[in-house]
């Protein structure tokens, strides 16, 4: 179903279609050189595990976006982030981890200011494919930040699992 890559595989959970899953983490400084890092990273990633270019500029974004907001906000708590790509077969989750205790929230940007619309981009992008922006504690001091995409002609189960819908950006080879 998916083209071999050299994530590390998991087995799933649950039983039926789409249950092989697809697990990708490491870690980048939280500097400014480890957003494109991060980028690069994901993005050979996502190549090997069949994601179409337009799939794999979009998740560029939202990759560079949230390491970019660890850098900017968090650093002095966490001096490293975490990025988990998680692929089933019919769902893509990016997500990034850090130690930073307050969680962050999308808030109108003023259109005279040149930063501060990164969780509103991610947000958009989310929602415009039919998937979820999701913020949620993960310690006491930590916090994980997950942009969840769904495949094309995703199932139910799928969507109230990931609390999301079909997904017209993020397009895999079958």
């Amino acid at each position: 179903m998916w083209p071999a890559g050299r994530a590390q595989c998991v087995a799933a959970t649950r039983r039926g279609p789409g249950n092989a899953v697809s697990v990708h983490a490491f870690t980048v400084p939280a500097v400014p050189a480890g957003v494109p890092a991060a980028r690069r990273r994901t993005a050979r990633v996502l190549r090997d595990w069949g994601l179409h270019h337009e799939g794999l500029d979009t998740a560029s974004l939202v990759i560079s976006e949230l390491v970019g907001n660890v850098t900017q906000h968090a650093a002095r708590c966490s001096p490293r982030a975490t990025v988990t790509l998680t692929r089933t077969g019919t769902m893509l989750a990016l997500a990034v981890h850090d130690e930073h205790p307050y969680l962050p929230q999308p808030l109108p940007a003023d259109p005279g200011q040149e930063c501060g619309r990164g969780l509103l981009i991610v947000d958009g992008l989310a929602r415009e494919s039919g998937g979820a922006l999701q913020v949620r504690r993960v310690s006491e001091r930590g916090k994980e930040v997950r942009a969840v995409f769904l495949a094309a002609g995703s199932n139910g189960a799928d969507l109230a699992a990931c609390l999301a819908g079909s997904c017209p950006v993020m397009h895999f080879r079958r």
